[in-house]
């Protein structure tokens, strides 16, 4: 006749916490495939720009220390710690001797820090037709450029991804030229649109300004 035997009492407790740590995990794993999923999907947001911010025209602002003047008092908008106004959009016209179906362009901001070491990482500066196509600006850019979209007697601005608005002085003015290769026949049909790591996914869009 079989014996009946029975488990070791020591086996009990480790049953036990076999079974404590099974069900541990069926809580703790989807608890931290949210979390990381969560954090992912905060990632995710803030590199893209899902929220347009509209921005009302900033009167007769013309991109000289006048227009920044002029955008300042009756444009802009707050985003990102700052105030930041569209005072410009330059195109190098139509000479003999220039490509025809092409040109540089030139957009200029001016950033005012609301608030001392401002965050501003992985800015980005974009200009967009009516068909929704948008470019990016480009980095390095020709010397001869850049002399070329100046006016007479204007200081060169910064680069957008710099640090000069994390430590420029709340009040201070930042200008920030951004420069682009786009097509001649869409000049009329640009605006400008920006955003911010830490603004992000919302991004200002300012209204259609055809270059000058």
């Amino acid at each position: 006749m079989p014996s009946l035997e029975t488990l070791p009492r020591a086996a009990l407790p480790e049953r036990r916490m076999r079974w404590r740590s099974a069900i541990a995990l069926l809580v703790l794993v989807p608890c931290t495939m949210a979390a990381v999923g969560w954090r992912d999907l905060r990632e995710l947001r803030r590199g893209l720009e899902l929220q347009a911010i509209d921005v009302a025209a900033a009167g007769t602002a013309d991109g000289t220390a006048n227009g920044a003047a002029d955008a300042a008092a009756n444009g802009g908008a707050n985003y990102n710690d700052a105030r930041i106004e569209l005072v410009g959009l330059r195109a190098i016209p139509f000479e003999p001797g220039l490509p025809e179906d092409r040109t540089f362009l030139r957009a200029r901001l001016v950033v005012e820090p609301q608030h001392p070491n401002t965050q501003w990482l992985d800015c980005t500066i974009r200009v967009v037709d009516f068909a929704g196509r948008a470019w990016t600006d480009i980095d390095p850019v020709p010397r001869l450029v850049r002399r070329t979209l100046a006016r007479p007697g204007e200081a060169e601005g910064t680069g957008c991804k710099g640090l000069a608005v994390t430590q420029a002085k709340p009040g201070s003015k930042v200008v920030i030229d951004a420069y682009y290769l786009v097509p001649r026949r869409v000049l009329d049909d640009l605006h400008v649109t920006m955003s911010t790591m830490d603004g992000r996914p919302a991004y200002l869009r300012f209204p259609k300004s055809p270059a000058q």
